[in-house]
């Protein structure tokens, strides 16, 4: 087996607001070759094209075999590895824009569901693998090939309007993302959306199935993790640079979340990284 990986990225000064890819590219991975657990800042969709892997959230790990798709979201932190006896050819597009939620929403695809299996003409998959195997291209030819995907992806339906509420959670979310460096409070969400407090808490407990503060929390210290990952700035350096100007809160907030401090995960992750690169 011939282990490969190509990468390609969209160029250009003009990126549309709507939904737009960032980059796409293909593996072949190595048996047990394996990414994470970490996190991303756009959509990420990958597909299996033969052999195997498994992907694991923070909750759940699924078995993917030929043919079938795995989400990763926005900060969402999630890993995943190559079989060890038939490891996995994947594609992926990465992609982001105000409407990428509502198009995934359209077939089920989000961080709680996020595995989608392919028709059994692999539409989906014929359409992705169009766009990789041309290549690097002009962004227009690159928009173009894109929108097929998206349309394979939804069967050619036409995409919902959101309700009032899911865009108030959208514009939360949107404006918790944009201000991830700085102390923000929940009325400050709500203010910013239009809303009272009472009322966006109860909507994030809907929708999102947890309350705006610890949203704003995990989305912190998942933000803190990839400083903490791919930087060397140190633990009071990404502390303050997702708003947190008392490193004790700082620590103690993060080993509620991570299980460890600051420190020790830091440490964890460069002797895995070793570990891989031998």
């Amino acid at each position: 087996m011939n282990c490969f990986i190509n990468t390609y990225y969209a160029y250009t000064k003009f990126i549309p607001t709507d939904i737009y890819p960032v980059q796409y590219g293909e593996e072949q991975c190595n048996r047990n070759h394996s990414f994470g657990p970490c996190v991303r800042s756009n959509y990420l969709l990958h597909y299996v094209y033969s052999g195997k892997g498994i992907f694991q959230t923070e909750n759940n790990t699924y078995h993917l075999h030929k043919g079938q798709m795995f989400l990763i979201s926005p900060n969402q932190l999630t890993y995943y590895k190559a079989d060890d006896s038939d490891p996995w050819l994947y594609r992926w597009i990465e992609f982001n824009g105000s409407m990428s939620q509502s198009i995934l929403k359209s077939v089920s695809l989000n961080e709680s569901t996020p595995i989608y299996t392919d028709d059994e003409n692999n539409s989906i998959g014929n359409a992705l693998c169009n766009i990789i195997s041309s290549g690097e291209m002009c962004f227009e030819l690159l928009m173009q090939k894109f929108w097929n995907f998206i349309y394979c992806l939804t069967d050619g339906e036409q995409i919902n309007t959101v309700s009032n509420a899911e865009e108030y959670i959208q514009k939360a979310e949107t404006f918790i993302k944009t201000n991830v460096h700085k102390k923000i409070s929940v009325s400050d969400v709500a203010k910013y959306v239009g809303i009272d407090r009472s009322y966006l808490t109860r909507l994030f407990n809907e929708y999102k199935k947890t309350s705006p503060q610890n949203y704003i929390i995990s989305l912190k210290m998942n933000t803190a993790a990839l400083y903490l990952k791919n930087t060397n700035a140190s633990v009071t350096e990404t502390a303050q640079s997702v708003g947190y100007y008392n490193t004790h809160i700082f620590n103690k907030t993060f080993k509620k979340q991570f299980g460890v401090p600051p420190t020790t995960w830091r440490q964890k992750q460069i002797w895995e990284q070793s570990i891989i690169g031998k």
